[in-house]
Protein backbone atom coordinates (compact mmCIF):
# COMPACT_ATOMS: atom_id res chain seq x y z
CA UNK A 1 0.00 0.00 0.00
CA UNK A 2 1.01 3.73 -0.26
CA UNK A 3 1.66 5.87 2.12
CA UNK A 4 -1.47 8.03 1.92
CA UNK A 5 -1.33 11.72 3.31
CA UNK A 6 -3.71 12.50 6.59
CA UNK A 7 -6.75 15.25 5.44
CA UNK A 8 -6.55 18.37 7.58
CA UNK A 9 -10.94 19.44 8.25
CA UNK A 10 -12.24 22.27 6.49
CA UNK A 11 -12.53 25.18 8.00
CA UNK A 12 -15.81 26.14 6.03
CA UNK A 13 -18.39 27.12 8.30
CA UNK A 14 -21.90 26.16 9.33
CA UNK A 15 -24.55 28.20 10.66
CA UNK A 16 -25.27 27.36 14.31
CA UNK A 17 -29.47 26.59 13.72
CA UNK A 18 -28.64 23.91 11.33
CA UNK A 19 -26.29 22.62 13.85
CA UNK A 20 -28.75 22.83 16.46
CA UNK A 21 -30.97 21.43 14.75
CA UNK A 22 -29.74 18.48 13.90
CA UNK A 23 -28.21 17.85 16.93
CA UNK A 24 -32.02 17.86 18.68
CA UNK A 25 -33.02 15.73 15.90
CA UNK A 26 -30.04 13.48 17.01
CA UNK A 27 -31.06 13.29 20.67
CA UNK A 28 -34.44 12.25 19.78
CA UNK A 29 -32.92 9.43 17.37
CA UNK A 30 -29.99 9.12 14.76
CA UNK A 31 -32.09 7.83 12.20
CA UNK A 32 -34.07 11.19 12.13
CA UNK A 33 -30.76 13.15 12.18
CA UNK A 34 -29.59 10.98 9.33
CA UNK A 35 -32.33 12.17 6.90
CA UNK A 36 -32.00 15.61 8.17
CA UNK A 37 -28.05 15.48 7.17
CA UNK A 38 -28.95 13.58 3.88
CA UNK A 39 -31.26 16.44 3.03
CA UNK A 40 -28.31 19.01 3.67
CA UNK A 41 -25.95 17.02 2.05
CA UNK A 42 -28.03 16.46 -0.92
CA UNK A 43 -29.01 20.09 -1.45
CA UNK A 44 -27.07 22.23 -3.90
CA UNK A 45 -26.64 26.14 -2.82
CA UNK A 46 -27.99 28.54 -5.52
CA UNK A 47 -25.54 30.98 -5.92
CA UNK A 48 -25.72 34.21 -7.75
CA UNK A 49 -24.12 34.52 -11.43
CA UNK A 50 -21.18 37.28 -11.85
CA UNK A 51 -22.14 39.55 -14.62
CA UNK A 52 -19.28 38.03 -16.81
CA UNK A 53 -20.40 34.58 -16.27
CA UNK A 54 -23.85 35.76 -17.65
CA UNK A 55 -22.52 37.08 -20.62
CA UNK A 56 -20.81 33.22 -21.65
CA UNK A 57 -24.29 31.65 -21.15
CA UNK A 58 -26.04 34.02 -23.36
CA UNK A 59 -23.23 32.97 -25.99
CA UNK A 60 -24.00 29.55 -25.55
CA UNK A 61 -26.15 27.25 -27.56
CA UNK A 62 -28.05 25.35 -24.97
CA UNK A 63 -30.09 22.50 -25.15
CA UNK A 64 -31.14 19.59 -23.07
CA UNK A 65 -30.84 16.62 -22.69
CA UNK A 66 -32.78 13.14 -20.54
CA UNK A 67 -30.91 11.34 -18.37
CA UNK A 68 -33.80 8.60 -17.44
CA UNK A 69 -31.18 6.67 -14.87
CA UNK A 70 -31.62 9.61 -12.69
CA UNK A 71 -35.10 11.18 -13.53
CA UNK A 72 -33.53 14.22 -14.38
CA UNK A 73 -32.86 17.12 -17.60
CA UNK A 74 -29.14 17.97 -17.78
CA UNK A 75 -28.95 21.61 -19.44
CA UNK A 76 -25.68 21.37 -22.37
CA UNK A 77 -23.93 23.98 -23.25
CA UNK A 78 -22.28 24.69 -26.33
CA UNK A 79 -19.56 27.33 -27.68
CA UNK A 80 -17.42 27.02 -30.83
CA UNK A 81 -17.44 24.62 -33.96
CA UNK A 82 -13.42 23.53 -33.53
CA UNK A 83 -12.87 19.73 -34.70
CA UNK A 84 -11.47 18.96 -31.76
CA UNK A 85 -13.63 18.63 -28.48
CA UNK A 86 -13.89 19.30 -25.02
CA UNK A 87 -15.87 19.03 -21.74
CA UNK A 88 -16.37 21.22 -18.81
CA UNK A 89 -17.74 20.15 -15.17
CA UNK A 90 -18.48 22.25 -12.15
CA UNK A 91 -18.20 21.22 -8.97
CA UNK A 92 -20.61 21.23 -6.05
CA UNK A 93 -23.26 24.67 -5.82
CA UNK A 94 -20.95 25.52 -9.00
CA UNK A 95 -22.70 26.21 -12.74
CA UNK A 96 -21.72 25.56 -16.55
CA UNK A 97 -20.20 29.03 -16.98
CA UNK A 98 -18.36 28.79 -13.95
CA UNK A 99 -15.26 28.10 -15.67
CA UNK A 100 -15.20 30.63 -18.82
CA UNK A 101 -11.74 31.51 -18.32
CA UNK A 102 -10.79 28.11 -19.26
CA UNK A 103 -13.44 28.04 -21.74
CA UNK A 104 -12.44 30.36 -23.45
CA UNK A 105 -8.56 29.46 -24.22
CA UNK A 106 -10.19 26.35 -25.03
CA UNK A 107 -12.16 28.17 -27.81
CA UNK A 108 -8.68 30.18 -28.63
CA UNK A 109 -6.99 26.22 -29.24
CA UNK A 110 -9.48 25.33 -31.51
CA UNK A 111 -11.91 23.06 -29.86
CA UNK A 112 -15.76 22.97 -29.36
CA UNK A 113 -16.45 23.43 -25.66
CA UNK A 114 -19.33 21.88 -23.91
CA UNK A 115 -20.11 22.12 -20.26
CA UNK A 116 -23.22 20.97 -18.25
CA UNK A 117 -25.42 22.35 -15.40
CA UNK A 118 -25.01 19.29 -13.12
CA UNK A 119 -28.10 17.92 -11.90
CA UNK A 120 -30.48 20.15 -9.80
CA UNK A 121 -27.96 22.99 -10.60
CA UNK A 122 -28.29 25.84 -12.75
CA UNK A 123 -30.74 25.39 -15.73
CA UNK A 124 -30.78 21.34 -15.08
CA UNK A 125 -33.89 20.18 -12.88
CA UNK A 126 -34.65 18.79 -10.15
CA UNK A 127 -33.63 20.31 -6.49
CA UNK A 128 -31.39 17.90 -4.97
CA UNK A 129 -28.53 15.33 -6.25
CA UNK A 130 -25.53 13.16 -5.38
CA UNK A 131 -22.24 12.17 -6.75
CA UNK A 132 -23.56 9.44 -8.75
CA UNK A 133 -25.81 11.29 -10.47
CA UNK A 134 -23.32 13.44 -11.73
CA UNK A 135 -21.26 10.72 -13.25
CA UNK A 136 -24.67 9.29 -15.03
CA UNK A 137 -24.90 13.10 -16.42
CA UNK A 138 -21.46 12.91 -17.48
CA UNK A 139 -21.78 9.34 -19.21
CA UNK A 140 -24.56 10.79 -21.21
CA UNK A 141 -22.95 13.92 -22.44
CA UNK A 142 -20.42 11.86 -23.59
CA UNK A 143 -22.59 9.51 -25.30
CA UNK A 144 -24.25 12.41 -26.96
CA UNK A 145 -22.07 15.06 -27.64
CA UNK A 146 -18.74 12.29 -27.55
CA UNK A 147 -15.81 11.69 -28.57
CA UNK A 148 -14.80 14.33 -26.35
CA UNK A 149 -10.53 14.62 -26.58
CA UNK A 150 -10.23 15.89 -23.06
CA UNK A 151 -12.25 16.60 -19.97
CA UNK A 152 -11.77 19.59 -17.60
CA UNK A 153 -13.62 18.75 -13.70
CA UNK A 154 -13.37 20.75 -10.86
CA UNK A 155 -14.17 19.76 -6.88
CA UNK A 156 -17.28 17.34 -7.61
CA UNK A 157 -17.08 17.64 -11.22
CA UNK A 158 -13.31 16.09 -10.92
CA UNK A 159 -13.98 13.08 -9.01
CA UNK A 160 -16.86 12.06 -10.97
CA UNK A 161 -14.93 12.77 -14.13
CA UNK A 162 -12.30 10.19 -12.83
CA UNK A 163 -14.94 7.82 -12.01
CA UNK A 164 -16.10 7.82 -15.26
CA UNK A 165 -12.52 7.81 -16.86
CA UNK A 166 -12.06 4.81 -14.74
CA UNK A 167 -15.01 2.56 -15.60
CA UNK A 168 -14.86 3.57 -19.71
CA UNK A 169 -11.96 5.12 -20.47
CA UNK A 170 -13.49 7.93 -22.78
CA UNK A 171 -11.38 10.94 -22.85
CA UNK A 172 -8.50 10.82 -23.96
CA UNK A 173 -6.46 13.27 -21.60
CA UNK A 174 -7.99 14.70 -18.34
CA UNK A 175 -7.58 17.58 -16.27
CA UNK A 176 -8.80 17.64 -12.68
CA UNK A 177 -8.76 20.67 -10.12
CA UNK A 178 -9.43 20.49 -6.18
CA UNK A 179 -11.28 17.98 -6.55
CA UNK A 180 -11.15 14.99 -3.82
CA UNK A 181 -10.38 11.55 -3.27
CA UNK A 182 -12.08 9.79 -0.15
CA UNK A 183 -16.04 9.98 -0.32
CA UNK A 184 -15.59 8.22 2.93
CA UNK A 185 -14.03 10.99 4.53
CA UNK A 186 -16.78 13.76 2.87
CA UNK A 187 -19.20 12.21 4.54
CA UNK A 188 -17.63 11.77 7.81
CA UNK A 189 -16.27 15.28 7.34
CA UNK A 190 -20.11 16.99 7.05
CA UNK A 191 -21.09 15.49 9.67
CA UNK A 192 -18.58 15.99 12.34
CA UNK A 193 -19.25 19.58 10.88
CA UNK A 194 -22.67 19.52 11.89
CA UNK A 195 -21.07 18.60 15.65
CA UNK A 196 -23.01 14.82 15.14
CA UNK A 197 -22.04 11.01 16.50
CA UNK A 198 -20.38 9.06 14.21
CA UNK A 199 -23.36 6.74 14.08
CA UNK A 200 -25.16 8.99 11.96
CA UNK A 201 -22.14 9.30 9.01
CA UNK A 202 -22.40 5.54 9.16
CA UNK A 203 -26.22 5.39 8.79
CA UNK A 204 -25.65 8.07 5.51
CA UNK A 205 -23.18 5.65 4.11
CA UNK A 206 -25.22 2.84 4.58
CA UNK A 207 -28.45 4.74 2.85
CA UNK A 208 -25.78 5.84 0.25
CA UNK A 209 -24.53 2.01 -0.69
CA UNK A 210 -27.70 0.93 -0.30
CA UNK A 211 -29.31 3.66 -3.29
CA UNK A 212 -26.04 2.67 -5.43
CA UNK A 213 -25.71 -0.52 -4.52
CA UNK A 214 -21.98 -0.52 -4.15
CA UNK A 215 -19.43 0.26 -1.46
CA UNK A 216 -18.68 3.99 -1.29
CA UNK A 217 -15.04 3.03 -1.61
CA UNK A 218 -16.22 2.17 -5.13
CA UNK A 219 -16.63 6.33 -5.42
CA UNK A 220 -12.89 7.12 -4.63
CA UNK A 221 -10.91 9.18 -6.58
CA UNK A 222 -7.96 7.11 -6.40
CA UNK A 223 -9.83 3.46 -6.63
CA UNK A 224 -10.37 4.98 -10.33
CA UNK A 225 -7.01 6.78 -10.84
CA UNK A 226 -5.06 3.47 -10.49
CA UNK A 227 -7.10 2.17 -13.46
CA UNK A 228 -6.81 5.33 -16.07
CA UNK A 229 -4.15 4.85 -18.27
CA UNK A 230 -4.69 8.51 -20.43
CA UNK A 231 -2.28 11.70 -18.93
CA UNK A 232 -4.05 13.16 -16.28
CA UNK A 233 -2.94 16.90 -14.71
CA UNK A 234 -3.81 17.12 -11.26
CA UNK A 235 -4.54 20.85 -10.36
CA UNK A 236 -4.58 21.96 -6.69
CA UNK A 237 -4.02 24.75 -3.88
CA UNK A 238 -2.01 23.75 -0.74
CA UNK A 239 -4.12 26.75 1.16
CA UNK A 240 -7.54 24.73 -0.27
CA UNK A 241 -10.16 25.17 2.74
CA UNK A 242 -12.77 23.01 1.42
CA UNK A 243 -10.93 19.97 -0.29
CA UNK A 244 -7.44 18.85 1.26
CA UNK A 245 -4.12 18.73 -0.80
CA UNK A 246 -3.56 15.30 0.39
CA UNK A 247 -6.46 14.21 -1.56
CA UNK A 248 -4.78 15.64 -4.77
CA UNK A 249 -1.39 13.60 -3.73
CA UNK A 250 -3.30 10.52 -2.78
CA UNK A 251 -5.07 10.82 -6.87
CA UNK A 252 -1.99 11.70 -8.42
CA UNK A 253 0.52 8.69 -6.68
CA UNK A 254 -2.53 6.32 -7.84
CA UNK A 255 -2.11 7.96 -11.40
CA UNK A 256 -0.19 5.39 -13.64
CA UNK A 257 0.45 8.80 -16.72
CA UNK A 258 -0.15 11.76 -13.93
CA UNK A 259 1.23 14.90 -13.41
CA UNK A 260 0.71 17.27 -10.47
CA UNK A 261 0.26 21.27 -10.52
CA UNK A 262 0.23 22.36 -6.64
CA UNK A 263 0.09 26.14 -6.33
CA UNK A 264 -0.68 28.39 -2.82
CA UNK A 265 -2.77 30.84 -2.10
CA UNK A 266 -5.69 30.84 -4.50
CA UNK A 267 -7.78 28.49 -2.38
CA UNK A 268 -11.08 25.90 -4.30
CA UNK A 269 -12.23 28.80 -6.77
CA UNK A 270 -9.74 31.29 -7.13
CA UNK A 271 -7.53 28.82 -8.72
CA UNK A 272 -10.16 28.81 -11.90
CA UNK A 273 -9.60 32.29 -12.40
CA UNK A 274 -5.65 32.42 -12.07
CA UNK A 275 -3.79 32.95 -15.49
CA UNK A 276 -0.79 31.10 -14.80
CA UNK A 277 -2.84 27.84 -13.79
CA UNK A 278 -5.06 28.41 -16.84
CA UNK A 279 -1.77 28.62 -19.37
CA UNK A 280 0.06 25.46 -17.70
CA UNK A 281 -3.70 23.84 -17.78
CA UNK A 282 -3.60 24.27 -21.82
CA UNK A 283 -0.11 23.58 -22.04
CA UNK A 284 -1.01 20.06 -21.25
CA UNK A 285 -3.56 19.91 -23.10
CA UNK A 286 -1.94 20.89 -26.16
CA UNK A 287 1.53 19.50 -25.56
Amino acid sequence: MSNKVKNKQSNVKIPRFIINTGKFLQALSPTLATKYVRFLFQKPIKHKTPEKEKVWGEKADISYIAVPEIGKSIAVYQWGDGDKRALVVHGWSGRATQMYQIIEKLLNHGYKVISIDGPAHGKSTGSKTMMPEFIKAIEKTSETYGPIDVAIGHSMGGISLLNVQGMHALFNKLVIIGAPDSIFNIFHGFVNKLELKKIVADKLIAVFEKITGKSIFDFHGSTHCKKIKEPVLIVHDEDDNEVPVGDAINNYQSLQNGKLLKTNGLGHGRILKNREVINQIINFITE
